[in-house]
């Protein structure tokens, strides 16, 4: 007996429980709004990372290797004058590889001799000195000079403003759609900050006349830095209050 007041008491409970599920089961989704949003931020850059390479060819490779090391040795020299200090230069990079070519009468590779490949990357933080570490190398026998990329020592700080200006943004976007559909914009549901690289920004050189007589090496090279500009963007997802 005591069993059957017991299913039965359970019943009732389930019984009394089972609109409510329902209700709940039933409940409209919350109202949202999505939007997405953008900042930037610009800077005059501090500094430049510089990217060169020597390479020699030669039968022998310790022949190459003299070469290629003698010239990486008389620019590590031009560059410390310049001001830049050792835990600024690398110049780890090394290859070593054999080149052939194709002997028609023989009808099989030949060995034309081996090149000797250092790489050099020099991070300059006085960029009046830019043009002058440009044309110390060349002086010096390196025979592949990169475009040097500019850059701020301020990158994270910037990249933070960036975003702060892109979740304004978002927002801004937001109240309008939210003030047009006769409602209330209510706090951020999701936020998601979408990767955005500045994009790297190389140095311009105009051409310059030969004959002309110049104070710094930037002046014989035409070198304009221009500006750093750091973009980020956001999509952000607000809930809509009555």
């Amino acid at each position: 007996m005591k069993t059957f007041a017991l299913s039965a008491a359970l019943f009732a409970l389930l019984l009394l429980q089972a609109p409510l599920c329902a209700a709940e089961e039933q409940a409209p989704p919350p109202r949202t709004v999505a939007v997405s949003g953008s900042g930037e931020v610009s800077v005059m850059p501090d500094r430049a990372r510089l990217s060169l390479a020597v390479d020699a060819l030669d039968l022998e490779v310790k022949k190459a290797e003299t070469v290629v090391n003698r010239v990486v040795r008389d620019y590590l020299v031009e560059a410390k004058q310049l001001g830049a200090k050792a835990e600024q230069i690398s110049t780890t990079g090394i290859s070593i590889q054999p080149e052939y070519v194709w002997d028609e009468k023989l009808r099989q590779q030949k060995l034309v001799g081996y090149r000797v490949r250092r790489d050099i990357q020099i991070l300059i933080t006085d960029l009046d000195k830019l043009g002058d570490y440009v044309l110390s190398a060349t002086a010096a026998g390196v025979n592949q000079v990169r475009a040097p990329v500019l850059e701020s020592s301020r990158a994270d700080e910037l990249e933070r403003e960036a975003l702060a200006k892109a979740a304004k943004d978002a927002e801004a976007k937001a109240k309008v759609l939210a003030t047009t559909l006769g409602a209330r914009l209510g706090p951020a549901r999701s936020v998601r900050a979408a990767q955005q690289m500045p994009a790297p920004v190389m140095y311009k050189a105009a051409a310059m006349r030969v004959e002309a007589s110049f104070d710094s090496g930037n002046q014989e090279m035409g070198v304009s830095t221009g500006e750093i500009r750091v973009p980020a963007a956001v999509d952000v997802e607000f809930d809509l209050l009555p």
